[in-house]
């Protein structure tokens, strides 16, 4: 009798123990997270005769966060998805004030004063994600606003709206290299703005 019980409680014991090690040790893999940027910035000296300029990039809030958003425009136009594997290593308006910085030769600002002439570039970013208009195609949006000011007046001295958009393969990698082509082209035409300083044509509202 009393082995009888010795025997069911060690059974007992041993199928416990199955279930705890299934637990602990499960058969799927961990999914890996990638980061991404916008590609690699190397020393890059300022162009010629461009004044100094603070550069500030912001977002609308729903570009706040890191992660790689896409729309399924033809079947739930409303709804927001993201890539469960891939998002950006910082928000997308910090990727982008970095690589204007770098475009302008500018390094990152410290605490001491700026100088008395220097201008002041504002950018907001309002679109940046992927939207498939069927589900083996899709193409990738980049909507930012930038304005130059003086710093010691205030005043206006330029701006520039920059809508972007072109097809891109229909997964994570075509919104990231997609994303990230747009984005160092609207770079380039920020960073433009900032070294001409052009006037501004139009009234500001």
């Amino acid at each position: 009798m009393i082995h009888t019980r010795s025997c069911r409680a060690i059974a007992l014991i041993l199928a416990v123990a199955g279930l705890a090690g299934c637990s602990l040790f499960p058969s799927r893999a961990p999914e890996i997270l990638t980061d991404h940027d916008f590609g690699p910035l190397r020393t890059h000296a300022a162009p010629p005769g461009v004044p100094p300029v603070i550069v500030r990039a912001r977002s609308a809030p729903w570009l706040s966060g890191t992660t790689i958003r896409y729309r399924l425009l033809y079947k739930d136009p409303t709804a927001i998805h993201v890539y469960a594997q891939n998002r950006w290593i910082a928000p997308p308006a910090a990727l982008l004030e970095a690589r204007i910085r770098w475009r302008l030769g500018a390094a990152p600002l410290s605490g001491a004063k700026p100088p008395d002439q220097v201008d002041r570039l504002v950018i907001v970013l309002s679109r940046f994600d992927q939207d498939f208009t069927a589900p083996r195609r899709a193409f990738v949006r980049f909507t930012a606003s930038a304005r130059l000011y003086d710093v010691a007046t205030g005043a206006l001295i330029a701006r520039k709206t920059v809508d972007l958009r072109r097809p891109c393969a229909p997964d994570a990698e075509g919104a990231v290299t997609g994303l990230s082509r747009l984005a160092r082209m609207a770079s380039a035409a920020f960073a433009g703005l900032a070294a001409r300083g052009g006037r501004v044509k139009d009234p500001v509202p």
